[in-house]
């Protein structure tokens, strides 16, 4: 998802993309070679990148159906929990959510809330557990419910902004 959101905007060099998606999930997630995702070589077998010749340079530009898959992406489910995975998937998500409509961009808001108020739930109930909030364990679990009451806060905003 990374690589075709990367020639959204424009066509660029198989380095550039490259490094863009290395740099972002490492940023993301930190340094992952199983987080490196397909390589931009399939990507271009399966059709969902083509090459143009810019003058004496090869750039890569998303095809008519990278993009279509990206749409795809941007639209799939998400998992609950706060993996690694998911936290990546949903940075991509808000970084291309634009390329949606505003249907599917609420759709899309509306589900990550959701998956937010399902780990909010999963918190209160681990806060609940009060035989195993010994040492800093209580402490943990309400700095994570104070960030994902404000996740939950963020979208609440952004939903009302495209109603």
């Amino acid at each position: 998802m990374a690589a075709l959101g990367a020639l959204i905007e424009r066509a660029r060099s198989y380095d550039d993309i490259a490094n863009e998606v290395r740099s972002f999930i490492s940023r993301i997630v930190g340094p992952s070679l199983e987080l490196m995702g397909t390589s931009i070589e399939l990507l271009k077998l399966e059709g969902l990148i083509e090459t143009v010749n810019d003058n004496d340079e090869s750039l890569l530009q998303l095809s008519p159906s990278g993009l279509l898959e990206l749409k795809e992406y941007l639209r799939s489910n998400l998992k609950s929990g706060g993996s690694e995975l998911n936290k990546l998937v949903i940075a991509l998500k808000l970084r291309f959510i634009d390329i949606l409509d505003d249907d599917e961009r609420r759709d899309q808001l509306l589900a990550i809330r959701d998956m937010y108020h399902n780990e909010k739930r999963r918190l209160e109930d681990l806060k609940n557990q009060t035989t195993w909030l010994t040492g800093f364990l209580l402490e943990s679990i309400e700095l994570e419910l104070s960030v994902v009451n404000k996740r939950i806060e963020w979208c609440d905003q952004k939903i009302r902004i495209q109603i």
